[in-house]
């Protein structure tokens, strides 16, 4: 017997995903498009015919044939393959459509689901005795969440536009508006003209940081410090992004130092546009003669820094303007609007100058490799490692003084490695250490995991106290 919160669920889930996937889909399949408006039609004839080909054990080549020859009545086979490839067009395209439905679904079933969510935590905890000792807890409470690679996943910047416009659509019911939509996804490639770089993917992902993460990560700091009533409660680190796309260069030989740098950019520049519009939607509201100087001059200086990556902020750049405006408001103007300040100044506390933080990771092996051709280079073997003994080694990586910034290597990702080390300084200094501070090797048995890693920070001209944790993994 199922649970009732599974069964509510369920029920939800048919009427507010299923049914109305099938109506927008009988929609979709419906309107006319740039090739063979039949497809949409066939479509579902060629489903039932499969399904029940299959049932009946069928040999594939045997189901088809039959469905080309007896329902579509495609005779050649550049006829039958044009169909079938305008078939996969249509399915892609009811991806999206339903990825737009179960979203806009998503606070329905969130509702309904068994977990208990920020608000219920904090209703539960009003009945307890331990306030105190949780919110103590709560003051170096933190939790990451880490936004990984998966090429395959991605949809282009166009149909993400799509699905976050059907998402709205269909939460408001406007039909005619899905009609229009649906018909813009038919005539919409759904494919990169090119094979995405690593900054592509990139970029992928911080599109939903700048539309999504970005205002419940501010939202959910600010409910927090809301919920927990004691006015000196700061925890900005409550809730942190990780970012592995551009960083991850374990299997991807093109995730190179370039592309390392220009990720730290985009997601410097990126937040830099977030603060930029959430100031302007401040400054329709904040139109009092004192303010409208510091906070002009606090848009120039973030309009110019989002587009231009040699312009770094700091954070004190930012908080520091937008703290004289706090005062200036509570001083002279009531305190109006002074939560819409304290809203973005949390935002500001949570990502700093930085968005997300970040990883460097690379396989072992490929370190073993560096190490090899740097000790080579630098007369301290002839071929392999195994010359030297254990303690030789760590001796080396510990204490010896090689400058690997003058070597040059036939092999480009040995170059490469060096070089994307030697500029991990310059990222922390524009994005901030926690932009980049976590450098994680794959497949590390061993002390050397960690030591080789060490060496190559020394080697590559890292100057004073290593602000960097070195994670085996």
């Amino acid at each position: 017997m199922q649970p009732m919160y599974q069964s509510a669920r369920l029920k939800v889930f048919e009427k507010q995903v299923a049914n109305k996937f099938n109506l927008y889909n009988s929609l979709f399949l419906n309107l006319p498009y740039q090739k063979d408006d039949a497809v949409g039609i066939l479509l579902p004839l060629l489903y039932r015919h499969c399904k029940r080909g299959l049932e009946q054990e069928k040999d594939p080549d045997e189901i088809l044939d039959d469905f080309f020859t007896n329902i579509a009545l495609l005779n050649t086979e550049k006829e039958r393959v044009d169909f079938m490839f305008s078939v996969i067009q249509f399915v892609e395209r009811q991806v999206v459509l339903f990825d737009s439905v179960e979203d806009a679904a998503f606070n329905s079933l969130r509702e309904l689901g068994n977990y208990l969510s920020v608000k219920d935590f904090f209703q539960k905890l009003e009945s307890r005795k331990n306030w105190r000792s949780i919110i103590e807890k709560l003051t170096d409470f933190s939790a990451r969440i880490v936004f990984t690679a998966h090429p395959t996943q991605f949809y282009t910047p166009a149909a993400l536009d799509i699905i976050s416009r059907l998402r709205t659509l269909i939460n408001n019911n406007q039909i005619d508006e899905i009609e229009l939509t649906l018909q813009q996804l038919g005539l919409t490639s759904l494919m990169n003209a090119e094979k995405p770089t690593p900054l592509d993917e990139a970029r992928n992902i911080i599109y939903f940081m700048r539309n999504v993460y970005y205002h419940a990560a501010g939202e959910l700091y600010t409910y927090i410090k809301e919920s927990v009533r004691v006015k000196s409660f700061e925890n900005p680190g409550i809730i942190r992004l990780g970012f592995w796309p551009g960083g991850d260069r374990d299997g991807n030989p093109y995730v190179t130092a370039e592309i390392t740098q220009a990720v730290a950019d985009e997601l410097r520049m990126t937040l830099m546009k977030c603060y930029y519009n959430d100031l302007k939607d401040l400054d329709q509201k904040i139109t009092f003669k004192k303010v409208i100087a510091p906070l002009n001059e606090l848009k120039e200086k973030l309009y110019t820094s989002m587009f231009d990556a040699k312009v770094v902020l700091d954070y004190t750049e930012i908080i520091q303007p937008l703290s004289d405006i706090r005062e200036m408001i509570v001083a002279n103007y009531h305190s109006l609007y002074l939560k819409d300040v304290d809203n973005l100044m949390d935002k500001v506390k949570v990502f700093r100058t930085h968005f997300a933080t970040l990883d460097i990771r690379q396989d072992h092996s490929i370190h073993q490799q560096v190490l090899t051709e740097i000790l080579k280079k630098a007369g301290l073997i002839k071929n392999k490692l195994n010359e030297l003994s254990r303690d030789e080694l760590i001796k080396i990586l510990l204490e010896a003084d090689i400058d690997a910034t003058l070597m040059q290597f036939d092999d480009e990702v040995v170059n490469d490695t060096i070089k994307n080390i030697g500029q991990l300084k310059s990222i922390q200094q524009k994005n901030g250490e926690p932009g980049c501070n976590r450098y994680i090797i794959s497949n590390s048995s061993d002390i050397f995991g960690i030591l080789n890693v060490y060496a190559f920070f020394r080697w590559s001209g890292w100057q004073g106290p290593l602000t960097f944790d070195i994670i085996p993994l």
